[in-house]
């Protein structure tokens, strides 16, 4: 009863907004079972539509495939995207406003940011229609596992002050019985309180967004074995599922760990059936190729991720090096799709621990750097009660940033450890070519 009432308030929201997630919902069911000759050519279909109002409406691109001599007559297989540029986040915050269509409705558009934990965080534009299929792309994925709108479900997330205060949000995860846990601030005594009132709510499925969270949370419940929560399914994403935080979350909620991967500029990317370990690819909604040394990668080699959203008209990211790495398999899936499997390899720890027992969870560091003059930061824990900030700061950095980075960086966190800024030239990248922004040197047992 409760599932009827819940779409029934979809319909409506999807009315007032024009999101339509409950009609793309009903075309994503049947497309999942295209044969993959289709999905190709849904995919060239849509790239086609895409690349003609890029040239056409789009300042930055039409510049861009000027320069490179290619236009969009010219596509005519997916091989073909190779001509165009990569596009990397430095272009697009340098580029953002010749990336915004001419012909784009205002009225139809969000501004939407990226969390910032990997990157200097990023904002852009999407637009109504694209987040409602990104929606729906996530809706379907859950389903996998079993879930349906109104079904009682908890949410692990890392929420900031404002975004508590969105009516909206709120409002939506009500109706949908979806009960919030904020992993803020997190520590021992939280999770005790937490794992309570879970108890006593009876989730019928877990959606986390922080998947080192969840695995903090598995490891207090398999070492407090009075709390009893059994829900039908666990969907993981936000970071890497490493193999025994699998482990952990199962044994500990005693059901099967769906994982899932997306970003802020495309939305739901990839996630799991349950019948491989590696994801389906939303190939509706994303295209994504994975390129080495400057070339495809062969099928289970690995590569940088590039990611073209399909459907934002509004602001095209086309071949939109994401920071992941990953690699696209050659397996056929038992379920009978033929989605492309995609096993994303992407960052691991995101928090920090403290000798008082409670941890710092890095997401919302883009309201600290957003407006900083700098051109990358890493935050680096060597000991438990120090914390370094280390800027590579463009000419018009001065001690007054310096100043709002310490006092906004994380509240409380100056009361558990010392937090000093440290200049620098340049900072290290890791073998796979990517700067590691968040890093802990401190082994726990959640690690």
């Amino acid at each position: 009863m409760y599932r009827l009432v819940a779409n029934s308030a979809l319909l409506i929201y999807d009315r007032l907004t024009g999101r339509n997630v409950a009609s793309c919902s009903k075309n994503l069911e049947k497309t999942q079972w295209m044969k993959r000759e289709e999905l190709r050519g849904l995919q060239v279909s849509k790239l086609k539509a895409l690349l003609k109002q890029a040239y056409e409406n789009v300042p930055y691109y039409h510049r861009c495939f000027k320069e490179n001599k290619f236009y969009p007559t010219d596509f005519k297989t997916l091989e073909d995207l190779s001509k165009i540029p990569v596009l990397h986040r430095s272009s697009i915050r340098s580029e953002a406003d010749r990336l915004l269509a001419r012909n784009a409705d205002e009225r139809k558009l969000v501004k939407w940011k990226t969390n910032g934990t990997t990157d200097v965080p990023l904002s852009f534009f999407r637009s109504r229609t694209d987040i409602g299929r990104g929606t729906a792309a996530e809706l379907r994925s859950f389903g996998w596992g079993g879930y349906k709108i109104g079904d009682k479900a908890v949410l692990i997330h890392r929420v900031s002050p404002h975004d508590l205060g969105n009516v909206e949000d709120r409002l939506k995860l009500r109706l949908n019985r979806t009960r919030l846990f904020n992993v803020a601030y997190l520590s021992e005594n939280y999770m005790e309180s937490f794992c309570s009132a879970m108890q006593k709510f009876k989730p019928q499925y877990i959606i986390s967004r922080a998947t080192p969270v969840t695995n903090i949370l598995a490891v207090f419940l398999l070492e407090n074995r009075y709390f009893r929560i059994s829900p039908q399914a666990v969907f993981t994403g936000g970071q890497t599922l490493l193999p025994h935080y699998r482990a952990n979350i199962e044994n500990a909620f005693n059901c099967r760990v769906y994982d899932w991967y997306g970003s802020a500029e495309m939305s739901h990317v990839a996630s799991q059936c349950g019948f491989h370990d590696a994801l389906h690819v939303t190939e509706e909604n994303v295209l994504v190729e994975i390129q080495k040394d400057g070339e495809k990668a062969a099928c289970g080699e690995e590569g940088t991720v590039l990611l073209t959203n399909l459907d934002n008209f509004a602001m095209p990211f086309i071949r939109y090096d994401v920071g992941d790495r990953g690699r696209i398999l050659d397996d056929e899936c038992s379920c009978g799709r033929e989605l492309s499997l995609f096993r994303p390899i992407g960052r691991t720890r995101e928090y920090f621990v403290h000798s008082d027992g409670t941890f710092t969870i890095f997401r919302d560091v883009n309201t600290v750097f957003e407006n900083v003059p700098l051109e990358d930061f890493q935050i680096v824990q060597s000991s438990l009660d120090e914390i370094v900030i280390r800027i590579v700061r463009r000419s018009d950095y001065t001690e007054s940033h310096s100043q709002f980075i310490l006092n906004n960086i994380s509240p409380g966190i100056s009361a558990v450890a010392r937090i000093r800024i440290e200049l620098v030239d340049s900072l290290p990248y890791t073998s796979s070519g990517k700067i590691q922004h968040i890093i802990s040197k401190i082994p726990t047992k959640y690690t």
